[in-house]
């Protein structure tokens, strides 16, 4: 049985034995090779148009990007979105949600992950000679 080991490797085992097969196979590059460039967009430079059109929202070939409409004609859950980053405060959430739990999940393994880094700095500047070994 042939078992993915490493790229270009495969690792066969039978019983107590293995045995560790290289693959010389032909590498294939990236799709659209080396002639292939991305499609550079122009920049709107128009002041008036930058402030009636959403500029770049046009994913098609033909056509022209959309007009910006007046705010009555959008949804009103559009405008009660959060925009800032990071997720909710816990004190914002019920906590007999689902919501509530996987949020202070979150934050604890966050918390837990940047406790495990400090630590590790400060064993390393406490005891130098571990960290060159």
């Amino acid at each position: 049985m042939a078992l993915p080991y490493r790229q270009g490797l495969f690792l066969i085992r039978k019983g107590y034995f293995q045995l560790t097969l290289r693959s010389y196979a032909k590498k294939i590059g990236k799709v659209g090779g080396a002639g292939a460039q991305k499609a550079r967009m122009e920049v709107e430079t128009d002041a008036q148009k930058l402030l009636t059109h959403c500029c770049g929202a046009n994913i098609f070939l033909e056509g022209s990007d959309p007009e910006i409409k007046p705010d009555q004609e959008y949804p009103e859950w559009l405008w009660s979105l959060r925009t800032e980053r990071g997720g909710q405060d816990l004190a914002e959430l019920d906590p007999n949600t689902s919501a509530y739990w996987k949020r202070l999940s979150n934050l604890t393994s966050q918390r837990n992950a940047r406790v495990s880094k400090r630590l590790l700095k400060l064993n390393a500047i406490q005891h130098p000679e571990d960290a060159l070994s």
